[in-house]
């Protein structure tokens, strides 16, 4: 029986000390005064942007690797370093016929 209670204990409590905890932090932002807002201001400023930058950094390494790729393979085309030698690389064959 204690055991039980304590498996629901445990997370009752987590869930009462965040909500506590974001009650207080709400109340305290509406009681601070123009000095801490500025304050608060100023040590979060910038924080979106840089989360933004970072995931466009991410994302573009991830497009400049896939338009490296492509490049690569348009050039081994174009220099026929792609066919095999097989019945497929035959330009008469695999011509579109007019």
């Amino acid at each position: 029986m204690i055991e039980k209670l304590l498996y629901w204990l445990v997370p009752f409590a987590f869930f009462a000390l965040v909500l506590w905890s974001l009650v207080r932090e709400s109340g305290r932002r509406k009681r601070r005064t123009v000095a801490e807002w500025e304050r608060d201001f100023a040590a979060g400023q910038g924080k979106t942007s840089q989360f933004i930058r970072a995931g466009a950094l991410g994302l573009e390494s991830f497009l400049v690797a896939e338009k490296r790729q492509a490049i690569e393979a348009i050039q081994d085309e174009q220099q026929g370093m792609t066919k095999t030698g097989g019945k497929d690389d035959d330009v008469d064959r695999t011509a579109p016929k007019e």
